[in-house]
């Protein structure tokens, strides 16, 4: 039987503008369409990943591109999110805040993992668990 979804990564880097949020959202939803996700699945997975996308880019200093990832990982799909920049810009949002973002994150995608340091965000992971 031939795979779903192939090993290894699908990569995504568009310019860091809202007007990409189309793209990006369309990107999503064919890689989680080929994973056999449900209809509301994909819908959530494609919310969270634009919430995710736009959280980058409204940093204090917007990076100029951003890369979206995709991997399939044992019975899930790991989504990364994170600007492609030498370094990365100030957040502008506190721990609190952060929480709360990552919250709803949670709520659409299976997991939500940011990473912050220094008040930097560096990548946002997103995981949606593949039902057989």
């Amino acid at each position: 039987m031939r795979e779903v979804l192939p090993e290894g990564a699908i990569s995504l880097t568009v310019p860091a503008d809202k007007s990409m949020m189309l793209v990006i959202r369309l990107t999503t939803a064919g890689v989680l369409a080929r994973a056999r996700l449900t209809v509301d699945a994909i819908d959530d997975m494609k919310m969270a990943v634009e919430e995710a996308c736009t959280l980058m880019i409204s940093q204090q200093c917007p990076p100029g591109a951003l890369c979206v990832e995709f991997f399939r990982k044992d019975a899930g799909l790991e989504i990364h999110v994170h600007s492609v920049a030498e370094h990365p810009c100030l957040c502008g949002m506190d721990p609190a805040e952060l929480e709360v973002v990552r919250a709803i994150l949670c709520s659409l995608a299976d997991a939500a993992e940011i990473d912050y340091q220094d008040g930097k965000i560096r990548n946002i992971l997103l995981t949606k668990e593949l039902r057989p």
